[in-house]
């Protein structure tokens, strides 16, 4: 019953993981073991099907359901499983990075297709799962954002989670750490995880693939010490240094601090990958004159609050990030209601860069963190009126127009629609969040709605909040009096507007 699953998984990984048909034998013995087998036969398999799969899902299948037949893979456990399934069939770490660095020689951008194609293939990067996003662009909005509805990772099981846990010996420190390179344990298993090194600002980091995409090859740039994030002029280096060695990649830094930042503060680290964001598309506002010789200076239309730095100088880049870095960190005016510093400071930014027909571009993006009474999630941050669609932090990705909504949007949202179409008429519990929308599209459209014609105008509602939400985090708002205020800082730094 075993022996077909086992043979086309051996086959799968000759013809996707680069196995060496030398070791099958070997191999075999190893899965035997694992599924307590007494013997095995190959058998006959269609090399053309399992050529055209584009995941393991459909070989890996069978195999589960035999080991959870025979009690081998408890309820929960199936990840953990399969990922040392296919760590097995997998090239060592070693070899997945001899076969990269050879690649790279003719083609980065082959090279990191490589590394991702294998992250697909044995199942690190969950294509299948990730493909069940529900993603769209939004043609109401000024700037056409891109929405998500991220119902791709898999709910915690808190049974796992305990059984696995493992914070009494503190390795790994975090979740990004270089020693979660085949580690299993604190409920996650990183066994079939490839990564490569790089060095940025001549300081060793590695890169590695997030196996939940928000878009296409999303990976991170990790730095190979513990060291908590940081924003200085080096920050700026280690960005251009990056596309210089990925020039068909973007990568960001979240900022440093709680709220505007990103989820893991402790460990220095990027997010970047192959994907054009909205904000990169966005026109010129105004265009500025740079105190920085070689260096082209703007400011972009978008919500936010972002100067655009183009040249083909990467020192002479990271001289004009750093003037207004040093400006920025300290700069307060309370008539536009920015104060950057209280108990703590409250001014930082996101530098984002690219590499764009040779010249280097590095978007600042100005954020602020502050809270007060009225606003005690963020003043620049979504406000509560939103929190129904989006109260999470508004970080590096969707700061750039790509936004990544909670899966349980995707069941509530659908009730929401029948409120339209009179289907609905009491607020469940679960719904509660959504009363305040609910009672504001019943007063604008009533419930006589077709369910196509009530599905449109909640999306609508939707791309309406994000786009808001934007407007919300941006320092210097996009009307006259924050126009004039944002020019007020930038002449600070020695950037004044062209004309």
């Amino acid at each position: 019953m075993i022996n077909q699953p086992l043979s086309d998984l051996l086959a799968y990984a000759k013809l996707h993981l680069g196995f060496n048909e030398a070791d099958e034998t070997y191999t075999a013995n190893i899965l035997m073991e694992k599924l307590g087998l007494p013997d095995y036969e190959p058998c006959w398999v269609n090399a053309r099907k399992i050529q055209n799969l584009r995941s393991p899902d459909a070989v890996l299948a069978p195999v589960l359901a035999y080991a959870k037949a025979q009690g081998i893979v408890e309820d929960g456990e199936e990840e953990f499983f399969t990922s040392e399934i296919l760590d097995i069939l997998s090239p060592r770490p070693s070899e997945a990075r001899a076969v990269f660095n050879a690649k790279y020689e003719n083609s980065p951008a082959a090279a990191f297709d490589y590394l991702y194609d294998l992250g697909v293939k044995n199942d690190y990067v969950k294509l299948s799962a990730i493909e069940r996003n529900r993603c769209w662009t939004a043609e109401t909005t000024k700037n056409k954002i891109e929405i998500t509805i991220n119902l791709s990772k898999p709910e915690k099981n808190n049974k796992l989670t305990a059984k696995l846990k493992n914070v009494a010996t503190g390795y790994p420190k975090c979740m990004l750490c270089r020693e979660n390179v085949g580690y299993v344990g604190q409920g996650r298993t990183r066994r079939n995880m490839r990564t490569v090194p790089l060095t940025l600002a001549g300081e060793s980091w590695f890169w590695q693939y997030s196996p939940y995409a928000y878009f296409h090859q999303h990976g991170i740039a990790i730095n190979e010490k513990h060291t908590p994030m940081v924003l200085d002029g080096k920050t700026f280096e280690k960005l251009l240094d990056f596309v210089d060695y990925a020039p068909q990649f973007f990568i960001g830094s979240n900022a440093p601090l709680p709220i505007v930042g990103g989820s893991i503060l402790a460990h220095e680290h990027f997010q970047g990958g192959n994907h054009v964001f909205p904000m990169f598309k966005a026109p010129v506002r105004r265009e500025l004159v740079s105190p920085v010789e070689g260096v082209e200076a703007c400011i972009i239309d978008w919500y936010n609050s972002v100067v655009l730095l183009t040249s083909e100088d990467k020192f002479a880049v990271v001289t004009a990030a750093e003037k207004i870095l040093s400006a920025w960190v300290g700069y307060s005016d309370e008539s536009v209601g920015l104060i950057a510093e209280t108990d703590a400071p409250h001014n930082t930014l996101a530098p984002i860069a690219r590499k764009v027909d040779g010249k280097y571009n590095l978007y600042l993006l100005l954020r602020n963190n502050r809270c007060d009474e009225a606003h005690p999630d963020g003043i620049f941050h979504a406000h509560k009126e939103y929190h129904n669609i989006k109260s999470e932090s508004i970080g590096l990705i969707e700061a750039m127009g790509r936004f990544i909504l909670p899966g349980r949007l995707d069941r509530q949202l659908k009730e929401v629609e029948k409120f339209l179409t009179g289907e609905n008429t009491e607020i469940t519990e679960d719904l509660a969040l959504h009363a305040d929308m609910v009672a504001s599209l019943l007063k604008e459209y009533g419930n006589n709605l077709t369910s196509d014609a009530a599905r449109e105008v909640v999306k609508e509602r939707v791309e309406s909040v994000c786009e808001n939400i934007l407007l919300n985090t941006a320092v210097f708002k996009c009307d006259r009096h924050g126009e004039a205020a944002f020019l007020r800082f930038l002449e600070t730094c020695g950037y004044t507007p062209a004309n």
